[in-house]
């Protein structure tokens, strides 16, 4: 069908519609449906009725099912997360002690080499620092995670600083970026090692 013009000269946008085909069919079923319950005189009325309001509704019918203009199936707005400056001092110890067997595994799938220090303090890794208000005990609370693992959270006072800090950016409540390195240590005994995580981020303390 071809599609008239506006007045700029532009092809105008085609109307929605249903084909005749398409009314016929629709009208003959909704007929021999009527006959095989009330008769099978009904069937050619049923059917010309039928079709006359299927034509005489046909541009509504279709325009129910068509998408409106310029609507979007999906739209979430997406923000960036924000990133903090990356000093390479790595000061920020987080508290790690529940979390020791998903920080190992964190380490293995990255190939740190915790013989080479030269090496393990340069394989810097992004850190997710997640606020949690959830908690009903407790609403400073910000947890740690590397790629899809929770490693770690902030203890009570230096959550609240960082949080406060967070407020200050008009960030408060999101997630933001930091760079981490993997430590490890041993025990005693020299048996069991310990693994903690440095953040590279400057939390201000109390004044």
């Amino acid at each position: 069908m071809n599609q008239e013009p506006d007045s700029s000269g532009n092809p105008g946008e085609q109307k929605p519609g249903i084909s005749i085909a398409s009314i016929l069919g629709l009208s003959v079923f909704l007929g021999l449906i009527t006959g095989a319950g009330a008769g099978v005189s009904l069937i050619l009325p049923v059917t010309l009725i039928s079709a006359i309001i299927l034509y005489v509704n046909r541009d509504k019918i279709a325009a129910s099912g068509a998408p409106e203009k310029g609507a979007r199936k999906s739209a979430k707005p997406v923000q960036g997360t924000y990133v903090w400056p990356e000093f390479g001092r790595f000061a920020c110890t987080i508290s790690t002690q529940p979390y020791q067997q998903a920080i190992e595994q964190l380490a293995q799938e990255n190939g740190i080499d915790f013989e080479n220090a030269a090496t393990a303090q340069s394989h810097a890794l992004k850190a997710h620092l997640i606020p949690d208000n959830t908690n009903p005990y407790d609403s400073d609370i910000v947890s740690v995670n590397i790629n899809n693992h929770t490693v770690g959270y902030f203890d009570h006072q230096p959550a609240r600083n960082f949080l406060d800090q967070l407020e200050e950016k008009g960030l408060s409540g999101q997630a933001t970026i930091c760079n981490a390195m993997i430590t490890k240590s041993a025990d005693a005994d020299g048996k069991k090692p310990g693994y903690g995580i440095r953040l590279d981020i400057e939390i201000s303390s109390d004044a």
